[in-house]
């Protein structure tokens, strides 16, 4: 348990030091996220580094201590960033709904909250009206295995089964596409068929090397993907 443990940790410090595969990933929502920018579940400000571009306003938020720690350290510089505590379990912070705000990012966060329409409507909620969110999650149940369990995922998402979610929260969506599509397998096989509770050293460090080629599916507009992205908007 230890080991795996030890395999974990060092699985999660290597997605987090992934700088082209995370830029591939801020190229998907960057569009339109306007100048005052929340991000939900920023860890260590790996696309916090880019959200923070031009006369942007970003305030970086995680419930985690140590990850915020860490993103005042880094930023400590940067007079457009600001770091705070946005907890999608409570009601959103009467601060954040007087000032709205242009978008809400939120990467791999949604998955770790067990009540996520709430969550959602929370997000809705610190939005100025015409405001985007930017969502990503793991997408396909059927992949849901060791790793997902281990790090505290509560679901994998369908693509039908998120936009009901969003549109119940009172969101208009633009956009909703899978993304990712070569990771799919090798997900697959670690996590359902070798019960996994990490990515083997190599494999993570792999897809970084290889984004210039993981761009070519958009060309394709994926029939499935390791996780989903969706854009969406308060009408």
């Amino acid at each position: 348990m230890a080991e795996e443990s030890l395999a974990l940790t060092a699985t999660l410090n290597q997605l987090a030091e992934l700088d082209r595969y995370n830029h591939w990933l801020y190229e998907q929502i960057s569009d339109g996220l306007g100048r005052r920018i929340l991000e939900v579940g920023s860890g260590t400000g790996n696309i916090t580094q880019f959200l923070r571009t031009g006369d942007r306003e970003v305030t970086a938020t995680d419930v985690v201590p140590s990850y915020r720690n860490e993103l005042q350290r880094r930023f400590e510089q940067c007079e457009n960033v600001r770091v705070g505590v946005f907890d999608l379990t409570r009601r959103a912070p009467d601060e954040m709904m007087r000032e709205p705000f242009d978008a809400v990012v939120c990467l791999n966060v949604l998955e770790h909250i067990e009540d996520d329409a709430f969550a959602l409507e929370q997000m809705h909620a610190v939005l100025g009206r015409g405001g985007m969110l930017a969502l990503l999650v793991p997408a396909h149940q059927l992949l849901y295995g060791e790793f997902d369990r281990a790090v505290g995922h509560f679901r994998r998402y369908e693509k039908r089964d998120l936009k009901e979610k969003l549109e119940r929260a009172g969101f208009s969506i633009r956009t909703l596409k899978f993304f990712s599509i070569a990771a799919t397998l090798p997900w697959l096989i670690n996590g359902r068929l070798l019960k996994r509770a990490y990515l083997p050293a190599g494999q993570t460090s792999l897809a970084d090397r290889l984004v210039p080629l993981l761009k070519l599916e958009r060309f394709i507009g994926p029939p499935f993907g390791l996780s989903l992205i969706a854009i969406a908007h308060k009408p």
